[in-house]
């Protein structure tokens, strides 16, 4: 029991602001149980003082009166003041965990977001918080001063008649046993329910996103993977369920079977005369006290048990370890300039890129090609150090960026990515994400520039409409057009284009290649194309074969001499410009 508690508050005092509250809680807790127990052997006395008529351990009845009078006070008090802590320490906990949370999915790699945990964070930032906060609100402190009142209880009525103290002690260790195997019980019906949960909550999450696709494809109403889980979750939510019933009747029934034993035990010392029978009904009534006390604590272990995989969930998330970065930014020597130096990465699987060196000094344009999962859309990534690559070294500014401070290498990087995410905002706020401190006039000039002021003459409200949530009251291309604007409000040296362009009307990426004109007055620009008057505009090309390997740097004309991939990538593109619809 102890062992639980202490692990329980080891955990949660992690995600405390003041983990401290968690001793004067337990403070309280033992005071309380201290006073309830006392409250109960004090009975003993009282109604022997009571039957005799004399004083008994120096006090008569109406002494122990006043004395019990004095309990309830401290025992109100008890009451109230750590229940006022709790409700603080639970609000205090969900306030510090999703600020921590959301600190830390800020600094963790992209690689760490697997296929599960949209849903599984959902989930857990939502639903399971709550249940952690009810731990602390209501779990902790009952537990810890019930526990108290119990060893207060057993030693006092040892003290007082062995013969009554010496069942109570003998019930204990059975007691923690069935405690125990009730809590593996419990906790083997979350592990069986919880994982369907988590499925479930990820395919309503997909199922709300991928409306457009499923729609499509005429599954908007019966989305089979949907109700896969739905059955699935069903399923694991039965077997949890007759888990966690199968616990409760071990915590619940079998302690009540020990209670009725120690029962009839007092009603026959009773008869043999051993004791007399005020002091049998006395110690009846304590047992039932005691009954109630070990089952409610039971209980609580159970739900602890229950409520384990959440804890583990929260601990996962905050001990997952994030990009290794230095607290202080250093000078940069190359400003402006990108360079790679050997670099190979992989996702676990199959190797991406393998020994990419290349330099793109300041203040000029390149554009990596190749067929696709060549590991274009990956390079960038690793500039922005959303990966960390393999082997070799990745430098922004002449600078390793594993040993760049995190927002010193963000303010050196505007990305402008084919899937452009707006936030649910207005237009104006949308664009001001690029700078905060920027003036209305600076934003009206970017919007000028990236083509977004023809959108805001559209809009019912202007500056001011909403975009919804992602963007989704905009086009594809006036998503663009807005992520650019951004980008030339940010106003940083190095500016990554992540097929920009792509599937845009002529006048979205007339726009859009205005913009990056624009921009290459000032920054460096990195630009995954398919466009061939895009490539065509670079001041050099980075020319990638299908294994991830660059196979030639050069300009468009000193690429098409050379031939081989570049040149068949072109061939290519060429012959897809002049495809007409018949």
């Amino acid at each position: 029991m102890d062992t639980v508690i202490l692990n329980l508050k080891t955990r949660i005092g992690r995600m405390l602001e003041e983990p401290e509250i968690l001793n004067k809680i337990s403070v309280w807790a033992i005071i309380f149980g201290l006073t309830e127990g006392l409250g109960f052997i004090f009975l003993l006395p009282a109604v022997t003082s009571l039957e005799t008529g004399q004083a008994s351990w120096g006090l008569y009845f109406t002494q122990w009166m006043i004395v019990y009078l004095g309990l309830a006070i401290i025992g109100g008090i008890c009451l109230y003041f750590p229940a006022i802590l709790s409700y603080s320490m639970a609000g205090d906990m969900l306030r510090t965990f999703h600020r921590r949370a959301g600190e830390q999915i800020s600094r963790l790699p992209l690689g760490w977001f697997d296929d599960s945990k949209a849903g599984r964070m959902s989930r857990l930032v939502s639903y399971e918080l709550m249940l952690a906060g009810e731990i602390i609100a209501h779990i902790i402190y009952a537990v810890q001063y019930k526990t108290v009142t119990v060893l207060v209880i057993v030693v006092g009525v040892f003290f007082w008649d062995w013969h009554l103290g010496l069942p109570l002690l003998l019930a204990l260790p059975l007691i923690f046993v069935i405690l125990l195997v009730a809590g593996k019980v419990g906790k083997r019906g979350k592990a069986i329910g919880e994982p369907g949960q988590v499925e479930l909550t990820s395919r309503i999450v997909e199922f709300a996103q991928c409306q457009q696709a499923l729609r499509a494809a005429g599954q908007d109403e019966s989305y089979e993977q949907l109700n896969r889980a739905i059955a699935k979750a069903r399923k694991s939510s039965y077997k949890e369920l007759w888990l966690e019933s199968l616990a409760n009747i071990l915590s619940g029934g079998i302690v009540q079977f020990v209670v009725v034993m120690l029962i009839i035990y007092v009603g026959n010392l009773s008869v043999r005369g051993v004791i007399p029978p005020l002091m049998a009904i006395a110690f009846i009534g304590i047992s039932l006290r005691f009954n109630q006390l070990v089952t409610t604590v039971a209980q609580f272990v159970v739900a602890i048990e229950t409520r384990r995989e959440t804890l583990n969930s929260m601990d996962d998330l905050l001990v997952a370890k994030p990009l290794p970065a230095p607290i202080e930014a250093k000078p940069l020597p190359k400003p402006g300039e990108l360079e790679m130096r050997d670099v190979s990465f992989d996702y676990g699987a199959a190797p991406v890129l393998r020994n990419i060196s290349f330099t793109v000094p300041p203040q000029r344009m390149c554009a990596l090609v190749g067929p696709s999962g060549c590991g274009k859309t990956t390079i960038a990534r690793l500039f922005s150090r959303f990966y960390d690559s393999v082997s070799g070294e990745v430098l922004v500014g002449g600078v390793p960026v594993k040993e760049q401070e995190s927002s010193a290498l963000m303010s050196q990087l505007s990305m402008v990515f084919q899937d452009v995410y707006l936030f649910d905002d207005t237009l104006e706020a949308n664009i001001r994400l690029g700078r905060e401190d920027a003036t209305f006039e600076e934003i009206e000039e970017v919007a000028r520039l990236a083509g977004v002021t023809e959108i805001i003459k559209r809009l019912p409200e202007g500056w001011k409409t909403p975009v919804g949530e992602g963007g989704r009251s905009l086009s594809g291309g006036e998503r663009q057009r807005v992520s650019i604007a951004r980008a030339l409000l940010k106003n940083a040296p190095i500016v990554l284009l992540d097929e920009a362009t792509s599937s845009l009307d002529p006048e979205n990426e007339d726009n859009i290649v205005n913009s990056v004109n624009e921009l290459r007055k000032s920054a460096t620009i990195l630009v995954i194309a398919h466009k061939l008057d895009t490539i065509k505009e670079a001041d050099m090309i980075v020319s990638l074969n299908s294994y991830g390997e660059i196979e030639a740097i050069g300009t468009h004309e000193e690429l098409m001499k050379i031939g081989k991939t570049y040149a068949r990538f072109i061939a290519t593109r060429a012959a897809a410009a002049g495809w007409q619809l018949s």
